[in-house]
């Protein structure tokens, strides 16, 4: 609610705006751009939290994301540090489709149920020992429920056939990997 100044205070109000204007030393210089620059505290870069637990509560694998992109192509490593990955999306250069890799000790083919954004999926994965003993799968890069792995804020959930679910923090870096994959050049 704004409230109207009687005119009587406006002589008192332009006095007091003189008095402060004055209230300035005249015996300090005024700084200089470079000094207010240096004077001025630098910024503090900090990482951005690590989630442990997904919008829902529920917990999630422990780890962090690591994207990269180079002349082999780009990937998204999810793993504690100094351990090998539990989780990895990599589109290899001249490849179509991004390959899923989960570390897992299966020595047959497995059908996981993937759980993102709102949709479900089955991915047929087959053993493989790279990058490491695990299950691994191409995946269409242009499907919806992959794409919503490079939400910001959100998880997605990889369900074994055993009931065994393991939860993943989505990263909006992993649709650097997608992107990677829909944008080939021969």
């Amino acid at each position: 609610m704004l409230r109207q100044v009687p005119l009587r205070c406006l002589p008192l109000c332009a006095a007091t705006a003189m008095l402060m204007a004055c209230n300035q030393s005249a015996d300090e210089p005024a700084a200089t751009p470079q000094q207010a620059e240096a004077a001025a505290p630098a910024p503090v870069l900090t990482t951005a939290p690590t989630p442990t637990a997904a919008p829902d509560g529920t917990a999630l694998v422990a780890g962090v994301w690591a994207i990269s992109e180079d002349g082999e192509g780009a990937r998204a490593l999810y793993a504690e540090e100094g351990l090998s990955p539990s989780l990895q999306l990599e589109c290899p250069r001249g490849a179509f489709a991004v390959t899923l890799f989960v570390a897992n000790g299966a020595t047959e083919p497995q059908s996981w149920r993937l759980d993102a954004g709102g949709e479900a999926a089955r991915i047929d994965l087959a053993p493989t020992t790279q990058p490491a003993q695990g299950l691994s799968a191409a995946v269409d890069q242009g499907l919806g429920i992959i794409n919503a792995l490079g939400a910001d804020g959100q998880s997605f959930t990889l369900t074994a056939p055993d009931g065994q679910r393991l939860q993943f923090p989505t990263n909006p870096g992993i649709r650097r990997v997608i992107d990677a994959c829909r944008f080939v050049t021969h």
